[in-house]
Order: structure tokens, then sequence, then C-alpha cells
């Protein structure tokens, strides 16, 4: 055989052979590209329904606690008879499930953050937070002066002392006006915080 043809088969040959391995790679880095992409879809899907389901049962209890102190604030304004201390009792036990929930499911939940882009400061920021908590705490600052003069109160009540039970009954009735006020930018704070939540989850679902 011709030493020309001979090469020429075999050029042939390894251009054959040359083309289909590219095509191969190229094949392989489709396959791996469509891999991760898949990949990465579940790990976001996964962190999505951990943080929406997070999100979800924390935006539950903020609006229970809301509707909570507005019954609280209701009741003052229009200075009824409720028992408030079934409030209370909710109140309560919606911050022990806060606390549970923040310990069981914010750290997991919190990775979303690596697949999505949820930060929005306009809507919810520190300062919201440390409104939040000084109002909170201004909150139970005049609910403990409130408690103090009704323990006061009662004592004289109980003694049949009217004059008296009458004087620190007063001294409640001075406190109220600050506490609707206080009770109020709770409500308020909230009620942002409610806003802030619903829109990180709704932003979360656009993204997926």
């Amino acid at each position: 055989m011709d030493l020309k043809i001979i090469i020429g088969l075999l050029s042939g040959s390894l251009a054959t052979l040359l083309i289909k391995e590219v095509f191969n790679q190229i094949n392989r880095k489709v396959d791996f590209n469509r891999d991760l992409k898949k990949l990465t879809f579940a790990r976001k899907l996964d962190k999505a329904e951990k943080a929406v389901g997070f999100y979800a049962t924390y935006l539950n209890t903020i609006i229970e606690m809301k509707n909570s102190f507005k019954v609280i604030l209701k009741t003052l304004k229009e200075d009824s008879d409720l028992d408030l201390s079934i409030i209370e009792t909710v109140l309560n036990q919606h911050s022990v499930n806060l606390t549970e929930l923040m310990k069981n499911s914010y750290p997991e939940s919190n990775a979303v953050h690596l697949y999505f882009e949820l930060e929005d400061l306009e809507n919810w920021n520190e300062s919201d937070i440390s409104d939040l908590l000084e109002n909170l705490s201004e909150t139970k600052s005049i609910d403990n002066d409130i408690q103090f003069w009704l323990n006061i109160y009662n004592s004289h009540l109980d003694k049949g002392e009217k004059d008296k039970a009458d004087f620190y009954w007063n001294k409640i009735q001075e406190l109220l006006p600050a506490y609707s006020e206080s009770l109020q930018k709770i409500v308020d704070s909230l009620e942002r915080n409610r806003l802030a939540v619903y829109k990180l989850i709704k932003t979360i679902k656009k993204q997926l």
C-alpha cells in the first residue's frame, strides 16, 4: 500500500477520533452543568421550604401576638371588664413558642441567605429591632408599676379602706395613657415586622 494512502487513512481516523472526543467532552460538560443546576435547584428548594416553613410559623405567631396586644389596648380604651389574664396566658405561650422556634428552626432556615437575595433594610432593620425591644421594655416597666399600685390598692380594699384604695386606684389611672401609648407602639412594630416577613416569603417564592 502506498505510504501516502496509509498516512491519509491514519490521519482521517485520528481526525475522526479527535472529533468524537471533542463531542464527548462537550456532552460531558453539558451533563455536568445540567447535574450541577439540578443539585443547586434541589438545595435551593430544600432551603426555601425550610425557610418558608419557619417564616410562616413565625408570621402566624406575630399576628396572634399583635392581635392580643390590640385586645389589651382596646380593653384599656373602652374601660371594659374583660379578663386580661387569658390574654396574658396566650402572650406568654407565644413567647415560649417563639423561643423554641428560634432555637430549633432558625439556624437551619437562615441558610436560605446563601441562595437568595433577601437583604432589604427598608422593610426591617436594626433600628426597627431596637424600637421593638425598647417599646417592650417600656411597656413591661409600666406594667410593673401598675401591678405594684394594684397590689396596694387591693390590700386597702380588702381592709375596707376605700379612701386609701381610691388614692392608689388614681395612681393606676395616671399610668394608663402612657401604657396605652406604649402598647400601640408595640402593635405598630409588630405590624411592620409582619409586612417585612410576608414580603420575605414572597421574595423567596419569586426567586425560586
